[in-house]
């Protein structure tokens, strides 16, 4: 039986839509092109022989019906092992970092290696003032998806690690002030 964590107090983004408007500087994430570019993947805005492979370029993640998807690209999908990393960032710092299976939602052991070294290596260039969770979607050593918020309900979580770091990166301020908002408050601080 799970453990419901209290979430009540926390200032979570609920999808892809809240982290668009929460983080501006890191709009390029969710843009597969430029996402692609930064790690030397070769794509094209029109299909051919040795990319026959079509993606949405820019995927973001809403129960609300009134969003948009625009585009696609064209790209060879990598080979290899599909995983959802889930990386609890502080001020541009990894406190963690946790792979899950897609297919079963389980927590897997740690990966050594390529993979983790290059998500240490991207987080510590692009998220350097950060404060949240992120979630990498790769295939074989290749990043293929971004989101700015975590990929596991919080919910259900079990881990205590991984709850007080969650309650820790999206606390709510406990300061009430006119003006702005206790989000905004908190990476402004945090930057």
């Amino acid at each position: 039986m799970h453990k419901k964590t209290d979430i009540q107090e926390l200032d979570i983004p609920k999808d892809d839509i809240e982290c668009w408007e929460r983080y501006p500087k890191h709009h390029w994430v969710y843009d597969l092109s430029r996402l692609l570019d930064v790690q030397n993947v070769s794509w094209s805005p029109y299909e051919v022989d040795s990319m026959p492979d079509r993606e949405i370029n820019i995927r973001l993640i809403s129960d609300k019906s009134n969003t948009r998807q625009p585009g696609f690209i064209y790209l060879k999908k990598p080979e290899g092992r599909h995983i959802i990393t889930e990386v609890y960032i502080t001020k541009g710092e990894i406190k963690l970092m946790r792979h899950i299976d897609p297919t079963s939602h389980l927590e897997m052991e740690t990966l050594f290696g390529e993979l983790e070294l290059r998500l240490n290596s991207f987080v510590t260039r692009y998220f350097q003032k950060f404060t949240g969770v992120i979630s990498v979607e790769t295939l074989g050593n290749v990043m293929a998806r971004i989101r700015l918020c975590g990929e596991s309900d919080i919910n259900r979580e079990t881990n205590q690690e991984v709850v007080k770091l969650i309650k820790r990166i999206y606390k709510k301020s406990e300061l009430t002030l006119s003006g702005p908002s206790d989000r905004i408050l908190q990476e402004t601080i945090a930057s």
